[in-house]
Formats: structure tokens, C-alpha cells, sequence
């Protein structure tokens, strides 16, 4: 899938919630669900940091990103951008450092 803005906006985040390890369950504005696996980003220390302090299962988000308080994030678009790729490496999409 990709995205042309030109054609439309990208669409907002209406909710996130943790599934089963490292996937989440993210319900667009558009109606449209996204079934996220983190992959191999779950070896980046910044998520190792979360599951140690017994936070990686609460991401939130403000519409336009998927977050976690003084941790990772993902826009909409780089969303979109790992689900392409297969979320098979990571790569220098998302803020991987603390806030």
C-alpha cells in the first residue's frame, strides 16, 4: 500500500491497543484496522526499556502518531512505510530515543 497525499490526506489514529506480544491493534479515523507487528523492532533498547518497566503494552496517541510517555514513536506515515517494508529491519523511521 501506498500513499499519495496528493489524492488524500493520510488518515488519523482513533485508537491503539496492545494484542499478544508485540502487536497492536490500531483503528484508523477512516475506519480501517491495522494490525501492527513490531518485528525486529522490539530488539531496539528503547522498547527493551518499556517491557522492562512493565510499559510496552500501553501505547497511546494524540491522532497523529503512536507513542509511548518518554519512549518510541510512529506517525501515521511511518506506519504505513513499516507495513511496505514488513517491519522486517528497522531502519531510521520513528524516534527511537527517549523524550
Amino acid at each position: 500500500m501506498t500513499w499519495n497525499k496528493a489524492e488524500t490526506e493520510l488518515p488519523t489514529i482513533a485508537k491503539v491497543g496492545a494484542l499478544d506480544g508485540d502487536c497492536f491493534d490500531i483503528t484508523l479515523s477512516n475506519g480501517h484496522t491495522i494490525l501492527l507487528e513490531l518485528g525486529d523492532w522490539i530488539d531496539e533498547p528503547a522498547f527493551a526499556k518499556l517491557i522492562e518497566a512493565h510499559l510496552f503494552d500501553r501505547p497511546q496517541t494524540d491522532g497523529k502518531r503512536l507513542y509511548w510517555v518518554n519512549g518510541p514513536s510512529f506517525t501515521v506515515a511511518e506506519i504505513f512505510t513499516m507495513l511496505a517494508q514488513g517491519n522486517k529491519t528497522p531502519n531510521k523511521l520513528g524516534n527511537l530515543k527517549e523524550e
